[in-house]
């Protein structure tokens, strides 16, 4: 059986998809990371190029849904294995404009990182918690396009809000793999102020853990944590002096100064006052009207902090209530209420409730109790392989590393990245292979996959992790290309306790 790639669109979002390969005339597609070492990978991008002769890509005129959110997939198969390639959604549609021209369209997909840019998410104090724990509950906190959505509930949307035919509520989370972090993190959450971007929670969280997140060829949210490639030791591939191109260079990825900047904490005295209202404020007098405020915590110089715990207000000693805004009046304590209804790690919202039937002031010096998280001023720790810097010269990365709360633990990273980078060595960057010449590597190597790559005019031989992989198929699917970002798989040869060998591997890990 020849080889064949489909590609299919769920316009009714039910997700089987509709094939749309007869009209298909071009594929480019990407997944992975940008550059050797990040932790948190590129968006996943996909561009597809359609014959529109019939308008079938023209949004404004056909019948298919090509509206942003729908589903889109690539996959291939070559008579034994039926292989998925991208998952993702439109982002948007460029048909070309002129009944006499090429009468083309481009469909351009992307992956969930988008909605994780835009989406802020807040969540309560954690304490004692790994990488894995948060990004699951930030995927989960993340308002996400989910797949597929027919059949499910959404609120005043036409086919999807008809009693008894569309009651599921559609699934809360984006599918997802997550491995266990190798660091335990004493606080997260408390550096977020009123909240961050989704996908900068995500980083901070892999970068701490050095880690890896991206979107693999299905659509699935991946965490590998930081001795993920350690393990690895076995080839799936070998290249020997046989891909399309290969860039190559020596000594330019050396690292031997590595400076991480972490932020310690201290935890403060119970009972101790979080926020404190400066004036009067009224409360309507309609029980009905009930008044909602968002206070944020502040130490004694008015800076932010942060909370492990909050105390519900307590009736005459965290508030009072009056009918006259200086406490000359009638005293309403009774029939007032300050309700906590939320807190988090940076703020708290709170419900006023007057049930006096007449107008109301809660006084000033109303307050919120709790035990505070005191934030230090960062501290940044180097560590720096001498020989190597007098050597080959002083070369220097930076971490900013919020999570890290412990000298301790900010030093063993520092060390392990020291270690890894500080030796200059020969780096195969990238290499291109076309399915003429090597169909099954193509079809089947993806991200994190380890592969030998063999150079006889520069002597090298090596490993590597492919962490980056580009796709381009023309020609009716005759001609596939892929080109692979690469990165050393010899900088993570690391001894482990209770997996490595005596004297084979001589670095500690991290």
């Amino acid at each position: 059986m020849p080889l064949t790639y489909t590609v299919a669109i769920d316009f009714d979002d039910d997700d089987t998809g509709e094939d749309i390969t007869a009209d298909v005339l071009d594929l480019r597609w990407r997944l992975g990371m940008a550059q050797p070492y990040d932790s948190v990978a590129a968006p996943i991008s996909a561009r597809i190029t359609v014959r529109n002769t019939a308008r079938a890509y023209s949004p404004e005129y056909t019948s298919n849904d090509l509206s942003p959110g729908k589903t889109i997939r690539i996959q291939s198969d070559d008579g034994v294995t039926a292989r998925t390639h991208f998952t993702g959604f439109i982002s948007h549609v460029e048909p070309l404009p002129g009944a006499q021209g090429k009468r083309t369209a481009v469909i351009h997909a992307r992956g969930p990182e988008s909605e994780l840019r835009h989406a802020q998410v807040r969540i309560s104090p954690q304490t004692n918690i790994r990488a894995d724990q948060i990004i699951d509950r930030v995927l989960d906190a993340a308002p996400l396009r989910r797949r597929p959505m027919k059949g499910y509930w959404l609120l005043d949307v036409t086919n999807h809000a008809e009693l008894g035919a569309n009651t599921k509520l559609a699934e809360p989370t984006i599918a997802r793999s997550l491995e266990t972090g190798q660091s335990t993190f004493a606080y997260v959450g408390d550096t977020w102020g009123e909240g961050i971007p989704a996908d900068l929670a995500i980083r901070q969280m892999a970068e701490a853990e050095r880690g890896r997140f991206f979107i693999n060829r299905s659509g699935q949210a991946v965490f590998y944590n930081r001795h993920h490639t350690l393990l690895d030791t076995t080839s799936d591939a070998t290249f020997a002096d046989n891909p399309d191109a290969l860039e190559y260079v020596y000594g330019q990825d050396v690292v031997n100064q590595v400076q991480v900047t972490l932020v310690p904490r201290s935890i403060g005295a119970a009972n101790t006052v979080l926020w404190k209202l400066e004036s009067a404020q009224a409360v309507p007098a309609d029980p009905l009207l009930i008044r909602q405020i968002v206070v944020r915590y502040r130490d004694d110089n008015d800076n932010p902090i942060g909370a492990l715990s909050v105390t519900p207000p307590q009736r005459s000693i965290d508030y009072s209530a009056n009918t006259a805004s200086n406490g000359a009046g009638t005293d309403l304590t009774a029939l007032v209420d300050v309700l906590l209804i939320a807190a988090d790690a940076s703020a708290a919202a709170l419900e006023i409730r007057n049930r006096s039937g007449r107008p109301a002031y809660l006084l000033a010096g109303a307050q919120l109790r709790g035990t505070p998280l005191l934030l230090g001023d960062p501290i940044t720790l180097a560590q720096t392989d001498l020989a190597s810097a007098a050597l080959h010269g002083l070369s220097v990365t930076r971490l900013n590393l919020p999570m890290l709360d412990t000298i301790e633990l900010a030093d063993q990273l520092a060390r392990y990245e020291v270690a890894r980078r500080k030796d200059p060595r020969g780096v195969v960057r990238s290499i291109q292979v076309s399915a003429q010449t090597q169909l099954a590597q193509v079809l089947s190597r993806t991200l994190f996959d380890r592969i030998t790559v063999q150079e006889a005019q520069t002597n090298h031989a090596a490993d590597y992790f492919i962490v980056a992989e580009e796709h381009e198929v023309d020609l009716g699917g005759a001609r596939h290309r892929v080109t692979w970002l690469l990165e050393s798989a010899g900088a993570s040869a690391f001894w482990i306790v209770g997996t490595s060998k005596l004297d084979q591997t001589a670095l500690l890990a991290y």
